[in-house]
């Protein structure tokens, strides 16, 4: 299949992931709800990706990675999930689905013996405003009756950037050991990795809340509506330090990795505007009909602070030559943190703490049989936090755990030599988010992403 017809058929499929909104009231406050900017294979690892390096995975978290990529990488995914809320009296369970992400990278000056260089960019989802909530207050006047409430709130946040790393690596130093009564050569090398990523945020938010008496005869609604429109630059660096062990025996090879990693993103101020509309209006099923402006703001003008957040992890890797023997792995551990009780915007804050998540983490590929010739790969992780979200004075709490599995698009003859490393990435998310309250909210992600590595890109060509 070519390559323009695949790129094709993932956009169709992206589009036709397009449902109705989940339901989640959590997401009134601050930017609503913030969605994860790890791509599909860190998806199956529990979000794994401060010390996640590898040649054929784009990791937007730490573009200190880009200078890791060996091939031309173009990586999109999908996703849907379902959500459950639950307390001792009711639930109620909606889902959704979307593009969650699509970026391009590739390596730079190669030819450069301990130096390279990587470049990424793409466009991925920051955050959106997902709920519907109904509230019921008596009021003290028996004409008036009950006093029925309705927060609506729709609107995404998306970034789009680009980014560089950059790796330099010692020179090895060579050491020839016995093992097992083969003389063999152990090479170690220290690698330093630095990048960066530049964003612009954009979007609107659009928060509205419905007043009505629904036992007065012929009574109007009262409707609020604030849209906030938002536009303004981030950016987040990333360091990564690796002591890698080559034990080379003949032309066979086993690589040792340990490897460190961090990346931060500081506290910045985007500007933003604010328009503020108060109506009456009749209200028939799902149509309404404007009878009176009572108020209008247009185009207020302010500044949202977005909070600074950081994250670290460790990780250690085995990988072999020996890909029909022996079994390789990754296993990882990370915790990350962001500030968001310095968030301050047009929208609710309600009360926001800063929230934070430990995770573990593990990908396992086993032995490659010879007439398959392409590596599966399989992700575990799990996590345990607090979120942002402060309710009746309890700070929701958020666990879960994740699977995923890299499938390859080809086996053996099939797909041609430049997209040997092309796979599809699915992975699975069970988690709960204030299971320390009243309301809890158990939620169920899943998504596919089409990673597209070929080495034939950008090759220099020659005419005999």
């Amino acid at each position: 299949m070519r390559l323009g017809k695949l790129l094709l058929l993932l956009i169709i499929f992206t589009i036709s992931t397009l449902s109705a909104q989940v339901n989640s009231p959590y997401s009134r406050y601050g930017l609503g709800n913030i969605f994860p900017t790890t791509f599909g294979a860190a998806n199956g690892m529990g979000g794994f990706s401060a010390a996640y390096f590898t040649p054929t995975n784009i990791n937007y978290q730490n573009p200190a990675s880009y200078s890791e990529l060996n091939f031309a990488t173009f990586d999109i995914g999908a996703y849907g999930n379902v959500i459950t809320l639950k307390n001792e009296n009711e639930q109620f369970t909606s889902g959704d689905g979307n593009l969650s992400y699509m970026a391009f990278a590739f390596p730079l000056l190669r030819q450069l013996r301990r130096h390279k260089f990587g470049m990424s960019f793409g466009l991925l989802p920051y955050s959106g405003f997902q709920y519907s909530i109904f509230e019921e207050v008596p009021t003290e006047d028996p004409q008036l009756g009950t006093i029925e409430y309705n927060y609506v709130g729709d609107g995404n946040l998306y970034q789009v950037y680009g980014g560089v790393g950059y790796k330099y690596q010692t020179k090895t130093k060579d050491t020839v050991k016995s093992i097992k009564g083969n003389m063999d050569t152990v090479t170690s090398a220290s690698i330093f990795n630095v990048g960066g990523n530049a964003a612009q945020l954009f979007g609107s938010l659009s928060s509205i809340t419905y007043a009505s008496f629904p036992e007065l005869f012929n009574s109007q609604t009262t409707k609020l509506t604030q849209t906030s429109r938002i536009n303004g630059g981030m950016y987040n660096y990333g360091v990564g330090y690796q002591k890698q062990f080559i034990r080379k025996t003949g032309t066979k090879r086993d690589v040792l990795t340990w490897r460190f990693g961090a990346a931060m993103s500081p506290e910045i101020t985007v500007k933003g505007e604010q328009s503020v509309v108060w109506t009456n209006v009749q209200k028939n099923g799902n149509y309404e009909f404007i009878t009176d402006t009572i108020y209008s703001e247009p185009d207020t003008s302010g500044n949202i602070i977005i909070p600074a957040s950081f994250q670290g992890g460790l990780s250690f890797s085995f990988f072999t030559s020996e890909t029909e023997t022996k079994n390789q792995f990754t296993l990882g551990a990370q915790y990350s943190r962001t500030m968001w009780s310095q968030y301050a915007g047009f929208q609710d804050a309600g009360t926001l703490g800063d929230s934070w998540r430990a995770s573990v983490s593990m990908e396992f590929i086993p032995k490659i049989k010879k007439e398959r010739n392409a590596a599966w790969a399989l992700r575990l992780g799990g996590y345990s936090g607090m979120s942002n979200l402060i309710v009746d004075g309890v700070q929701l709490n958020d666990i879960g755990i994740t699977a995923g599995t890299s499938i390859p698009l080809g086996f053996g003859d099939n797909v041609l030599p430049s997209f040997r490393s092309s796979r599809l990435n699915v992975f699975v998310n069970a988690g709960q988010r204030g299971s320390n309250t009243n309301i809890s909210e158990t939620y169920y992600n899943f998504g596919v992403g089409f990673t597209l590595v070929d080495s034939g890109w950008f090759r220099k060509f020659k005419l005999n």
